[in-house]
C-alpha cells in the first residue's frame, strides 16, 4: 500500500460557501489515500468540532478578508513555520486571502505543489475598473507560485483567461457541487422550520440564503417583497444568514410596515433545514463565482429567481429551470416570482427540470473524483 499523501487545506472565510465547500469535500474524500490537515482563520476555532472527524490536525492563523499589510506579514511568518513542520505534499488554498498568504509563504519552496481556488475572482465584483485591474495584477503575480488554479464555473474560467491570470496549462475547471445526502429529510425539515417560525400552511415563503452584505444585495430581496406584498397578503420573506446590512434591512422593513413579515434566522451551518421551508427561492447577488446555494435550492426542489451574473448564468437556463433577472431590478424579480405564485404547472415543470439537472451535474462525488485525479496529476 502506498503511503498517504499529506494535503494541507488553507481557508480564510469562517462562514459561507467556501467553508461549506471544504466541509463537504473533506467529508467525502477518501481518507485512506490522504492525510488531511486544515489551516483556518482563528475566528473559526469555536466551530471546528464538525471538521474533526475528517482531518488529522488543525492550525489557526490570524487572517482577515481585508488587506492589512502587518497582518498579512504576521500570517505569512506563522504559516511558513507550520508548513515547515508539516512538510505537505500539496497545499490547497481556498479563497483570495488564503491564496495570497499561502503562496507568499511558499515563495522559496520548490518541492511542495500548490493548488489555488479563489471561489470567485474578486476582479469580477462590482468595483471600479481601477480596482479590477489592481486585483487582476496581484492574481497574475501570485499565479507564478501556483501549480494549478481551479475555477469553479465556466464563467470564472473564461474570465481568468480573459484577464490572462495564468497560462492555460495551469488553469482547470472543476465546477462546484453539493452533497445531496444531506437533503434527504426535506419534508420533515419543512414542517419543523415552518413550525419554529410560526409560518402558517397557507403562507408563501420567499426565501434567500446568504450573508446580509453588499454582494448578496439583501435590499433587492426586500424591495421585491415590498412590491409583491401590495398584491399578496399571505407572503413572508426569510433571510437565512446575517451580516452588516441587517439593521438597514430591519429599519427599511419597519418604515414600510413589513417587519412582522420578515424572518432573519442569523448565521447557520445547516441550510438543509431551512431551504425546505421556502416556497420560492431567490438569489439577487451582485456577483457570484458559482452560486452554490442555487444547486442547494434545486436539491430541495424550489423554483428559483436569481441574478443574471457570473456562474449563476451557467446553471440557470431562463424559463427552463428557473428565471434570471437583472441585478438590482426588484420589479423584474417580482414579475418572475408572481409567475410562480399564479402558475402551479410552471412551478412543477421548473422544479422537475432543475432537480434533474442538479443531480446529473453537481454531485459531490464527481467533484471529489476530479480533485483526486488532479492530485495524482501534479
Amino acid at each position: 500500500m502506498q503511503p498517504k499523501k499529506t494535503i494541507v487545506y488553507i481557508s480564510q472565510p469562517v462562514y459561507g460557501g467556501v467553508i461549506e465547500y471544504l466541509y463537504m469535500f473533506l467529508k467525502n474524500i477518501d481518507k485512506t489515500k490522504y492525510n488531511n490537515i486544515l489551516i483556518i482563520s482563528e475566528e473559526y476555532s469555536k466551530n471546528i468540532e464538525r471538521f474533526k472527524p475528517f482531518i488529522s490536525e488543525v492550525y489557526y492563523l490570524p487572517m482577515s478578508r481585508e488587506i492589512k499589510l502587518k497582518q498579512v506579514i504576521k500570517s505569512v511568518i506563522q504559516l511558513r513555520k507550520i508548513l515547515k513542520k508539516i512538510k505537505p505534499d500539496i497545499v490547497y488554498m481556498n479563497s483570495s486571502m488564503a491564496g495570497a498568504v499561502g503562496r507568499i509563504a511558499l515563495l522559496f519552496n520548490t518541492k511542495t505543489k500548490t493548488i489555488y481556488n479563489a471561489h470567485g475572482w474578486y476582479f469580477n465584483a462590482r468595483i471600479s475598473n481601477k480596482k479590477k485591474k489592481f486585483y487582476a495584477i496581484i492574481e497574475k503575480i501570485l499565479a507564478i507560485k501556483a501549480t494549478k488554479i481551479i475555477n469553479i464555473s465556466k464563467a470564472e474560467y473564461e474570465s481568468a483567461l480573459q484577464y490572462k491570470i495564468a497560462p492555460k496549462r495551469k488553469m482547470c475547471l472543476i465546477e462546484n457541487a453539493i452533497d445531496f445526502d444531506k437533503f434527504k429529510n426535506s419534508e420533515q425539515y419543512r414542517k419543523q422550520t415552518r413550525k419554529e417560525y410560526n409560518i402558517a400552511e397557507n403562507e408563501i415563503v420567499i426565501g434567500v440564503v446568504g450573508r446580509l452584505s453588499e454582494q448578496k444585495d439583501p435590499m433587492t430581496s426586500l424591495k421585491t417583497f415590498e412590491l409583491l406584498s401590495k398584491k399578496y397578503k399571505n407572503l413572508k420573506l426569510m433571510y437565512v444568514g446575517d451580516g452588516d446590512l441587517e439593521q438597514e434591512i430591519k429599519q427599511y422593513a419597519m418604515q414600510k410596515r413589513l417587519l412582522d413579515k420578515i424572518i432573519i434566522t442569523g448565521w447557520v451551518n445547516n441550510v438543509e433545514k431551512y431551504i425546505p421551508a421556502f416556497d420560492i427561492a431567490i438569489l439577487p447577488s451582485k456577483w457570484e463565482g458559482f452560486g452554490l446555494v442555487i444547486v442547494e435550492y434545486m436539491a430541495c426542489k424550489k423554483p428559483i429567481v436569481a441574478s443574471r451574473i457570473g456562474g449563476i448564468a451557467d446553471i440557470i437556463k431562463s424559463e427552463q429551470n428557473g428565471f434570471l433577472a437583472t441585478i438590482g431590478n426588484a420589479e423584474e424579480f417580482a414579475k418572475y416570482i408572481e409567475k410562480y405564485i399564479e402558475n402551479k404547472e410552471l412551478v412543477e415543470k421548473i422544479i422537475e427540470n432543475n432537480y434533474n439537472y442538479a443531480i446529473e451535474n453537481f454531485d459531490i462525488k464527481r467533484l471529489v473524483q476530479e480533485h483526486e485525479e488532479l492530485f495524482k496529476q501534479i
